[in-house]
């Protein structure tokens, strides 16, 4: 599995458009996608120009494909159009049963 944190600052203004087309795309994700095992976009209730990514692939051809989706390249260019600066993007290992000291 590959685990993925991105966090995004959007232009002011352009707030409330980017949560529209984040919204649609997680939606468009959990309905044809079903190698992502999380797709949660989130907005910070104390910043709402912040938002956070949270997305788990159930592999690397997952993972791959994901940015090719058609709906995904639809809405790419008026979601860059919204961002102030670059994003700060994580990639993780998630942790399973076999990482519990002790575990079989």
């Amino acid at each position: 599995m590959i685990g993925i944190l991105m966090q995004v600052r959007t232009k002011p203004e352009k707030s409330d458009e980017f949560a529209r087309l984040t919204a649609q795309l997680q939606k468009d994700v959990r309905a044809h996608e079903p190698g992502v095992l999380v797709y949660q976009v989130m907005r910070s209730e104390e910043d709402p120009a912040l938002f956070v990514m949270t997305e788990v692939f159930a592999d690397e051809a997952a993972y791959k494909a994901h940015p090719d989706m058609p709906y995904h390249q639809a809405m790419s260019a008026a979601g860059w159009a919204c961002v102030d600066g670059q994003p700060v993007i994580q990639r993780f290992t998630p942790l399973g049963d076999a990482d519990i000291a002790g575990a079989a």
